[in-house]
C-alpha cells in the first residue's frame, strides 16, 4: 500500500467518522447558524472527492468514492429533512434518546444532547423520541449504503 492510498483511505474514514459526528450531535442541526455551518464543512469534503475522482485518485469502484465523501453532506441533509417531517407530521419537536448502562442489564434513559445546545424535551414522550431517534439514526445509513450498492450495479 503507497503513501496515496493510505491517504486516500484516511480521507475514506474521516468521512465516516464525520458522518458519526453528524448523526450524534443533531441536537446542534437544531440551530440555523451551526447547520449552515456543518453544511459548508460537508460541502467541502464532497469538493475534495470531485477532485480525487477528477484527478484519478481513486481505489474504489466506479464513483462510489463520491458517496463516501459526499456522505457528511447527505446525513446532514437527511438529518434536517427527519426534524423538519418529523416536527410537520406530529406537531412536536423532536429530540434524541441517549441509552446510558448504569449497571449489567438496566439502563437509563436520558435524551441526548449536541455539543452546542441544551436538549429541552420531557422524558413523557419517551415511545415518539424513540420513534425520531431511530429514524434519524437509520434512514441516513439506509441511503448511503442504497447509493452505494446503486452505483455498484451501475459503474462497475
Amino acid at each position: 500500500m503507497g503513501l496515496f492510498e493510505m491517504y486516500f483511505w484516511m480521507i475514506i474514514i474521516i468521512c465516516g467518522v464525520l458522518n458519526l459526528f453528524i448523526i450524534t450531535t443533531t441536537e446542534d442541526l437544531k440551530n440555523e447558524k451551526r447547520f449552515k455551518t456543518y453544511l459548508k464543512i460537508s460541502f467541502c469534503v464532497g469538493l475534495l472527492g470531485i477532485v480525487m475522482v477528477s484527478i484519478g485518485w481513486n481505489y474504489l469502484c466506479g464513483y462510489q468514492c463520491l458517496v463516501f465523501t459526499f456522505s457528511p453532506l447527505i446525513t446532514l441533509l437527511v438529518c434536517k429533512a427527519v426534524m423538519i417531517l418529523s416536527k410537520k407530521i406530529t406537531k412536536k419537536e423532536g429530540f434524541q434518546i441517549n441509552k446510558i448502562n448504569q449497571f449489567i442489564g438496566s439502563y437509563k434513559i436520558e435524551l441526548a444532547d449536541g455539543i452546542y445546545q441544551k436538549n429541552n424535551g420531557e422524558l413523557k414522550y419517551e415511545k415518539y423520541y424513540r420513534w425520531y431517534s431511530g429514524f434519524i439514526t437509520v434512514i441516513p445509513i439506509i441511503i448511503s449504503f442504497s447509493l452505494l450498492i446503486l452505483i455498484k450495479e451501475w459503474t462497475c
